[in-house]
């Protein structure tokens, strides 16, 4: 009897799938603006999209070693010029590729345009959240959504499955000015992805201002080139959710404390133990003019580390500040946000208060002792890492250097205690790149800014640069590591990018040629990266004067 009943259930589960099938398809066909074509690559289902009358088929590097098929919930069609006709489940990987095939469908007549472009070299990311979600974390940089990945290499030899319970749209300019959006992945555990550094946060970054696709990769490499502690590069992904491309990514792992991240004692676990329950927000809040935090009962008891925290410039800080759960100001009116531990004990954010002010009088003073105490400030910060993070932001002529996205972290005084240069954020806007609103000064190779010609700038860099023991050391890790890192970009690397990245690039440059038009950054990518190379070119030659060790020794 339950087997008769079993039998039954199937019977009209197909029937059902097949109407609903069938439905698709004629409800597809008779829609008189688009045309639902979805086909299977291997496990995944990737769905065509459409501009103008042409339906774009994306695939990712590893299709050259699958079949694809049309799917059963798609209509059927003729290739017009070949007379072929297009069934269910056939085959069409024969079909010429990056060119737009005439194309009619088999029921209703309807004639459409089909182009099929692969990309190559690059890893593909397949990310499945609910319906309607993705259009939801674009409208609202608030939103958040669970949902898990696939990752497949190139060669379709390696799969990764990772979870994550949390999706959401990042940055600031790039949410509110570009449709393509920049995303946070949270993973349901620390994890590496496509042997990244483990952990729980990372980062898939848009690019959407940057043609070349390429600076966020550049300066990370410059940074690792430089040997700045924790400092790692991404790697590029062609990006699909629930089956549509979404284009060329980033992927990075995000600052955050970790064995494989920013290995410091991680003072949140401290904080989690001891307050298992994890009812931070019932605990009432601090708060006044110069800081933020919670009214905790039970501190470690080691509260000298450790501390990533973020400078942000003033105006963001005053309106976020209402979100932010814990945070602080200096005496020269310094903002900075405490990262980790995110919810501080009142003790623990006077504490790196009062450390960050005593630093900042060293660093502000002409001669670098903190007048106070007697202390100089490479006792309170390592020099070594401010000077590599220096380097990095003002070679590239970063629009946000020592504005924001600037972070700094303190382990605990037990393992050197001193304020440490985090590797940098958003590279989009270096090297030439910039926004028409962004200061002039972006677009010149030439120059040193000591990183103060934004409005919003820190005033530590600019001192720190006057100082002749801070200065030397500029000018010997440039030319130990920089000069050479952008001798090899102008010979072969910015090159290498270019044929790594073609194909992908081209298929990011069709999907969101509209958003490039609008926003005049449509340019030929040949033209793009000779652009590129003649402002690091320039930028290379002023710097080899400006800092040449030569004329330093003989003064």
């Amino acid at each position: 009897m339950k087997e008769h009943i079993k039998r039954i259930s199937i019977l009209i589960f197909s029937i059902c799938l097949i109407g609903i099938l069938i439905y698709t398809e004629q409800k597809s066909e008779r829609n008189d603006k688009t045309i639902s074509l979805y086909f299977k690559v291997g496990n995944e289902v990737i769905k065509t999209w459409e501009n103008e009358g042409t339906y774009f088929l994306f695939l990712p590097s590893y299709a050259a070693e699958e079949r694809i098929v049309l799917t059963p919930y798609s209509p059927e069609f003729y290739v017009v010029k070949q007379g072929r006709y297009i069934s269910k489940n056939e085959n069409i990987s024969d079909i010429i590729k990056n060119q737009k095939v005439e194309c009619q469908l088999a029921k209703s007549g309807k004639q459409f345009q089909l182009c099929i472009m692969q990309s190559e070299n690059i890893p593909a990311m397949f990310i499945d959240i609910n319906n309607n979600s993705l259009e939801e974390l674009k409208a609202d940089k608030e939103h958040e959504v669970s949902g898990k990945m696939r990752v497949i290499d190139p060669n379709n030899s390696i799969e990764e499955i990772h979870a994550f319970k949390v999706m959401k749209a990042r940055g600031n300019t790039s949410f509110t000015g570009f449709e393509k959006k920049s995303y946070s992945l949270i993973l349901s555990e620390k994890e590496s992805i496509l042997g990244l550094p483990a952990g729980e946060g990372y980062a898939l970054i848009s690019n959407a201002s940057d043609l070349s696709l390429i600076r966020n990769d550049i300066v990370r490499s410059m940074e690792v080139a430089l040997e700045l502690p924790f400092s790692h590069v991404g790697k590029f992904v062609d990006l699909y959710v629930n089956g549509e491309y979404e284009g060329n990514y980033y992927l990075c792992d995000k600052l955050e404390v970790g064995p494989e991240r920013i290995d410091i004692n991680n003072m949140e676990t401290l904080m989690d133990l001891i307050y298992s329950v994890r009812n931070y927000e019932s605990v009432e809040i601090y708060e006044n003019e110069n800081a933020k935090a919670r009214k905790f009962q039970i501190s470690p008891k080691d509260i000298s580390g450790g501390y990533l925290i973020e400078r942000e410039y003033l105006n963001r800080f005053q309106l976020e500040f209402s979100d932010i759960e814990s945070a602080f100001v200096t005496d020269a009116k310094e903002c900075f946000v405490v990262k980790n531990p995110n919810y501080c004990s009142v003790e623990q954010v006077e504490y790196i208060r009062q450390f960050i002010n005593e630093a900042e009088k060293a660093i502000l003073s002409s001669d670098g002792k903190n007048w106070e105490n007697g202390k100089y400030y490479w006792e309170y910060i390592d020099v070594d890492s401010f000077v590599k993070k220096y380097l990095a932001e003002e070679v590239s002529k970063n629009y946000d250097a020592g504005v924001t996205s600037s972070f700094f972290y303190k382990n605990s005084d037990v393992k050197n205690g001193k304020l440490i240069a985090a590797p940098g954020w958003d590279y989009d806007m270096c090297f030439g790149n910039y926004l028409e609103w962004m200061e002039e000064f972006s677009a010149d190779p030439t120059g040193v800014s000591k990183l103060s010609f934004n409005a919003n700038h820190s005033p530590w860099y600019a001192k720190l640069y006057e100082k002749p023991e801070f200065y030397e050391l500029i000018e010997q890790n440039y030319w130990k590591s920089v000069e050479p890192f952008l001798q090899e970009l102008l010979e072969d690397k910015i090159d290498d990018y270019e044929n790594v990245l073609e194909a992908s690039a081209n298929m990011n440059a069709i999907r969101w040629f509209e958003e490039l038009n609008e926003n005049h950054l449509y340019e030929d990518r040949k033209e793009i990266y000779k652009k590129l190379k003649s402002f690091i070119l320039e930028r290379k030659t002023y710097l080899d004067e400006a800092w040449s060790l030569e004329k330093t020794q003989e003064s």
